[in-house]
């Protein structure tokens, strides 16, 4: 059995070993657009694709003797920044005690790659005082060692997939498992949400978990300023057979989009002067002000509000905040054709499944059935809201896949609105596992008149989370 796990994050780290435990032909496809925490610094610095959420996964599947290297890859510099600058330079010289477990030769290898991103971080920082120029140092604070590692790969190899192969032969990962980037790039690639008032957030750490890094300018306004409130739980929406968003649709592409009542053609004068902050190589001349901003600091706790308006769409952006469609990679996509399972896994919904279902060639890849059985398309229901996803219903979860994937036909993003005539739901979705007692609202009738069946899985008695022997006893039931 080949299964294919959709997902991005930590959430679905837990269920590794159960996904292990079903097949040992597992592919992870995983998102490289999370703009948050260390990712951020290295995507102002040196630029790239954002590594975090795989560099999660793969040392997740770092086997248990190889432990002390797990422990290196998983290590975070301390959030001071001198003593983070001090930790890195042991580690880069060989002298920290994160390498007192390690094999000398592995341990020269991965120095070589960590010697190289440590000297891109030096040519690429700038301290000029000049009051026209923006400092460029790399904050150390907090920086993962398993994404430095990954740069370094990734500069020194001139590719991605290199440095995830590499990466996952060095530290025993099981080669049968894959680990792969939904696009397979040297470039930054970033999504905006769309939210039904019209107004746009750009960047995936300002839609789901915006840096507490308070900044001096006044770009954009007050949230509180910017949008109206969203429904409360003492004001809920009112349930309909379509439920709240049923009016939603992926409408027309954003071109001169208004982000934060700024109107990006009107305001572009103001931030056009680049060229005190040219680099060569993989950063933009030009980036949208909004992507400027840090994203170190950011936050997951359960005090981030909603948002004030619900989100209609994700879509990716140029630099300058235009929308663009990027192809998945090819490799993504002939792995979901052939895998007899689908899975849409647990966590954040909008940023972390939504940015790999809209790449071109993935919903035809999901929609294509294996020539051995019908595949299997399973949501792993969340077991509570979260910042992005607040009001929605069940039926909102497999709606949003479902027009997210047929916007991925689209040919063209000039305003063609056609979307592919495969319309039936069950063609993306064609089962939804959700917990006894959910605290998501799940309507079973209204989904299984589109095809959808519901399957309800015991609940972890601790916490919002499946109960992991009974979601593996199900899901080996509906997938074998």
């Amino acid at each position: 059995m080949k299964i294919s796990i959709l997902s991005g994050g930590t959430a679905t780290n837990e269920l590794v070993p159960l996904f292990n435990n079903l097949t040992d032909d597992i592919s992870y496809i995983l998102p490289i657009s999370d703009n948050g925490g260390s990712t951020s610094e290295l995507i102002r610095v040196i630029g790239g694709p954002a590594i975090g959420d795989i560099r999660s996964r793969l040392t997740r599947l770092i086997p248990e003797k190889e432990k002390g290297l797990r422990k290196l890859l998983t290590f975070r510099l301390s959030d001071d920044a001198k003593l983070a600058k001090v930790q890195w330079n042991d580690i880069v010289d060989g002298s920290h005690e994160l390498w007192r477990d390690i094999e000398p030769s592995t341990r020269e290898i991965f120095r070589a790659f960590f010697i190289h991103v440590n000297v891109e971080l030096l040519k690429r920082s700038k301290h000029q005082s000049s009051a026209h120029t923006t400092k460029k140092q790399f904050r150390y604070e907090l920086a993962n060692v398993g994404n430095l590692f990954l740069t370094g790969a990734r500069l020194f190899i001139g590719s991605l997939d290199s440095s995830i192969e590499l990466f996952s032969k060095l530290s025993g990962i099981d080669p049968k498992v894959e680990v792969l980037p939904c696009i397979n790039t040297n470039f930054t690639y970033h999504i905006s949400a769309l939210l039904k008032n019209g107004l746009i957030i750009t960047g995936q750490s300002q839609i789901s978990h915006p840096s507490e890094d308070k900044l001096p300018d006044n770009y954009p306004p007050p949230i509180n300023k910017t949008r109206p409130s969203t429904p409360t739980q003492e004001h809920p929406p009112l349930a309909s057979e379509d439920s709240y968003f049923s009016n939603l649709s992926y409408t027309s592409p954003i071109g001169n989009i208004t982000t934060m009542n700024h109107s990006f053609s009107e305001n572009f004068s103001e931030f056009s002067d680049v060229s005190d902050d040219e680099e060569s190589g993989n950063v933009p001349q030009y980036t949208h002000p909004e992507l400027k901003k840090s994203q170190l600091h950011f936050s997951k706790t359960e005090a981030i509000e909603p948002l004030l308006s619900p989100i209609e769409r994700i879509f990716y952006v140029s630099p300058y905040g235009e929308e663009i469609r990027p192809t998945a990679h090819h490799k993504v996509c002939s792995t979901i054709a052939s895998s007899d399972v689908v899975v849409y896994s647990i966590g954040s919904l909008m940023t972390s499944i939504l940015p790999i279902v809209v790449l071109k060639g993935v919903g035809k890849a999901i929609a294509a059935d294996s020539s051995k059985v019908n595949k299997k398309r399973i949501l792993l229901l969340n077991g509570c809201h979260d910042r992005e996803t607040f009001g929605m219903q069940a039926i909102d979860f497999v709606r949003v896949i479902v027009e997210s994937a047929t916007y991925s036909f689209k040919q063209k993003h000039d305003g063609d609105n056609t979307i592919s005539s495969i319309h039936q739901w069950d063609r993306f979705v064609t089962h939804l596992f959700y917990m006894e007692n959910p605290k998501i609202h799940v309507d079973v009738d209204q989904l299984s008149e589109r095809g959808v069946k519901c399957v309800e899985i015991k609940r972890d008695q601790s916490e919002d989370y499946f109960d992991l022997h009974d979601l593996q006893y199900k899901l080996t039931e509906i997938a074998t």
